[in-house]
This record gives C-alpha cells, sequence and structure tokens, in this order.
C-alpha cells in the first residue's frame, strides 16, 4: 500500500517527506525545549537549562493550588466526557432508525452544529443562563453541561464512522432470530462499536480538559481549572513551575492516548478466531489392504 503510495507521487515524493518532517519537528522541538527548561535549577525558564533540578515538580505536586485545579479539571471533565458520550453516542445510533434521508441529514447537521460555534459566544451566552437562574450560581452545573455540549460533537463523528463500518445485515438477521433492539444494542452494536466509542470519549476528554474560555466565564469566584491555573500563572510570573505542570500534563495526555491503541489491540487479538489444526487422515493407496 505504502509502496504503491509512494510510486504514484513520483517527483513529489522527496519534497512531501521534506515538508512532513519539517512539519514533525515543528511540533515536537517546542515540546522538548518545554521539557528541557522544566528541569533547570534556576528560577527563571531558560534554554539551555541552567543545571539540572527536580525542585518545580516537587513543588508542584506539593502545591495544594495546582493539585487542586488539577483534580477538579479531572472530575470535571470526566463527567462532562461521560455526558457527551452517552448523547453523542445514543445520537449516533438513533441517527440509524431514521428513515427519511432528508431528516438523517438536518439532524446530523443539529449535532456538528456546536463546533462551529465561537467559544465566547457559547460563554457568554451560558453566562446569562447561568446569571437567569440563581440556582445555578456558585455551581459547576453550566460548566459541565456547557463543556459537555462542546464535546458531543466529536464523539458523534467519531462513532458514525464506525456505525458506517457495520455490516448492515447483523441486525436484519437479529430481528428475524427474534432478538428485539434492546438486545440487538447490548450484544451487536456496542460491542462493535466499542473501539470508537473508546476514541470518541478520550478525544472528548481532552477537548473539555484544555478548554479554557467557558472556565473563565462560567467558574465559581475562587475555583480554578488546570488550563485557567496555568493562564493567571503565566500572566502573573513566568517561571520554571508553569513548565513543569505543563509537562506533567503533557505526559498524563501521551499515556493516557496509549492506553486506546493498547486495548483495541488486545480485543481484536482476543476476538480472532484461533485456528485449529485439522488432524492429517491417512490416505490409503490403491493395492494395498488396509
Amino acid at each position: 500500500m505504502s509502496t504503491t503510495v509512494g510510486r504514484s507521487l513520483g517527483a513529489y515524493r522527496l519534497p512531501l517527506i521534506a515538508i512532513a518532517l519539517l512539519a514533525s519537528l515543528l511540533l515536537i522541538v517546542p515540546f522538548l525545549i518545554l521539557v528541557a527548561t522544566s528541569w533547570t535549577a534556576g528560577s527563571f525558564i531558560l534554554f539551555p537549562p541552567d543545571g539540572f533540578s527536580l525542585q518545580w515538580y516537587a513543588k508542584v505536586l506539593g502545591d495544594r493550588r495546582w493539585m487542586g485545579s488539577f483534580w477538579l479539571s479531572v472530575w470535571e471533565s470526566a463527567l462532562a466526557t461521560a455526558i457527551a458520550t452517552i448523547l453523542g453516542v445514543a445520537g449516533a445510533i438513533g441517527l440509524t432508525r431514521v428513515r427519511s434521508i432528508q431528516a438523517q441529514r438536518w439532524i446530523r447537521t443539529l449535532f456538528i452544529v456546536p463546533i462551529a460555534l465561537p467559544p465566547i459566544a457559547y460563554a457568554v451566552g451560558l453566562y446569562g443562563v447561568n446569571m437567569d437562574f440563581g440556582f445555578l450560581r456558585g455551581t459547576l452545573v453550566t460548566l459541565v453541561i456547557g463543556h459537555a455540549l462542546i464535546a458531543m460533537p466529536y464523539v458523534f463523528v467519531i462513532v458514525s464512522g464506525g456505525i458506517a463500518r457495520i455490516d448492515p445485515a447483523l441486525r436484519p438477521a437479529a430481528w428475524t432470530l427474534g432478538a428485539r433492539w434492546p438486545l440487538i444494542l447490548w450484544k451487536i452494536e456496542l460491542p462493535a462499536l466499542l473501539p470508537y466509542l473508546l476514541s470518541g470519549a478520550l478525544f472528548a476528554f481532552i477537548v473539555v480538559f484544555d478548554e479554557v474560555v467557558l472556565a473563565v466565564f462560567l467558574l465559581p469566584p475562587g475555583v480554578q481549572t488546570l488550563p485557567l491555573k496555568m493562564l493567571s500563572a503565566a500572566s502573573e510570573a513566568f517561571s520554571p513551575e508553569l513548565t513543569a505542570a505543563s509537562t506533567l500534563v503533557s505526559i498524563l495526555a501521551i499515556a493516557v492516548l496509549a492506553l486506546v491503541p493498547l486495548f483495541t489491540s488486545r480485543r481484536s487479538r482476543r476476538n480472532r478466531p484461533t485456528r485449529r489444526r485439522t488432524p492429517a487422515v491417512p490416505v490409503a493407496s490403491e493395492g494395498v489392504p488396509e
């Protein structure tokens, strides 16, 4: 496959490879510089770093403000991701039950619309809702709902792509065998969509975890998520403590991203049918009595 693509590119192959390598360096080199500046022994961000020390990591991990913001972001993002995953998966599966092609297009557009909305306009609108309903003030309900609605289209798109790869004959075959839609959903559709569901949930979690615009408008006073804490720390004092926190978050994101391919590869290996070797049957030759 790759050889065929390489031959079809012809003379453009080497320039495209050079551009791809340059783009990769533009993504990797800033991260390596960020990591290097986080283990400096000095009090300022310098590259090359001034000595080697892990004091800034210890300071971040031992600071209640940093860890409080981190755990707040984790559980708030997890709750918003759970809501977004349920809505996105339900919407993608429910769309397959709609028979009208025109209705499917309109519903699909409505599910994807939140991606096109500017975050600042969305945040201002939710802030107005938060102010109109007094019982929402001082809570994280509006922020969780807002993050869930922002992340839902990503789950919907990824799961919809997975539904397109399911054999369309499975559902009618299950119907003819007497299975009803809850059993079909639980035994056929959800197991087949599990890798796409996990990928969509992971993507939604990353989007919500890094979101800062809604947090500025909807967080109660005195409460900060980790991205908002990093933003305020960058505006106050650009110290190696900020780069250490950024490195820890990046390493955590890389570790989480590595879990999905590991899970999907294990699952595909487990579901792969094992080939049983059939014993060879001796064949009697002609003219030789058995």
